[in-house]
């Protein structure tokens, strides 16, 4: 039996359907399944927390070679079928939660574990700020290959987001694999890309709080950006002042380096004024 027949035989078993509330396109390619499995290599954390495991696609491969995997799925139906299909891994606890109320350090610590995430692309933004707010040392998440591009910081590139610019801060991203959509089952409207960020440098998620005000309007300079930060609005002359070439950059024009420059000047500046 292949994953895809075993996904299908689990919906008819159990009489459920694949939800667009929830936005379950279930993963059955053995091929690009393996090629992820592999690619965060569970063996190495002392933890393995999956968000989304939804008919056990990633989470039973997983589950041979995590140490301890805490599986996390909001979908009722999907914890009754998990359950059944889990009872014999001791390795494995499945917790019935929205990941946002989930305290992964109740299980772990940031440096120990690696996240792993298959959630409906719209909460993408959410997943990836859940995962800077509870640290990791390694996380890896399926997105729309569109996202995954933009999370490629490259400067100078129209497309660049803060969150690209803050995983060049903090380490280093990854596409594992690229995900045609015929992947899936039901198959999406669009092609996906799993990706892998690994926490390599020190910050905090303040930090990236403060890249985010950097990127606040993509055509608008850092000076004009920060004007409109009450946190940093008031350090914004004294900055023109010390780096009159950067402030007068959009942020997506500048490489990482001098993002990290210029935002561990702002902070220092916006200590001295506290």
């Amino acid at each position: 039996m292949n994953e895809k027949q075993r996904i299908e035989g689990l919906l008819k078993e159990y009489g459920f359907a694949a939800k667009k509330s929830f936005g379950q396109n279930f993963l059955v390619n053995e091929g690009i399944i393996q090629r992820i499995v592999d690619g965060v290599k569970p063996e190495t954390f002392d933890t393995v927390i999956e968000i989304g495991p939804g008919l056990g696609a990633l989470t039973l491969p997983l589950s041979k070679r995590a140490k301890k995997l805490y599986a996390v799925e909001a979908d009722r139906d999907m914890v009754f079928v998990l359950k059944d299909l889990l009872k014999e891994r001791k390795n494995v606890h499945l917790v019935e939660s929205d990941f946002l109320r989930f305290d992964p350090d109740s299980v772990s610590r940031k440096e120990d574990r690696l996240f792993v995430g298959n959630l409906p692309y719209n909460i993408t933004s959410e997943l990836f700020e859940y995962f800077l707010k509870k640290g990791f040392r390694r996380a890896g998440a399926m997105v729309q290959k569109e996202v995954a591009d933009k999370l490629t910081y490259v400067p100078g590139k129209k497309e660049n987001t803060a969150l690209g610019a803050f995983f060049g801060e903090i380490g280093t991203l990854t596409t594992v694999t690229f995900v045609d959509r015929s992947a899936f089952s039901p198959s999406p409207k669009v092609d996906s890309a799993f990706v892998q960020i690994d926490w390599e440098r020190e910050a905090s998620y303040d930090d990236y709080l403060l890249f985010r005000a950097f990127f606040k309007d993509p055509n608008k300079t850092i000076r004009n950006c920060l004007l409109q930060s009450p946190k940093y609005k008031a350090v914004t002359a004294t900055m023109v002042e010390k780096e009159p070439k950067l402030m007068a950059s959009r942020a997506r024009q500048l490489s990482v380096d001098d993002l990290s420059r210029l935002a561990k000047e702002v902070r220092k500046e916006a200590s001295l004024s506290d």
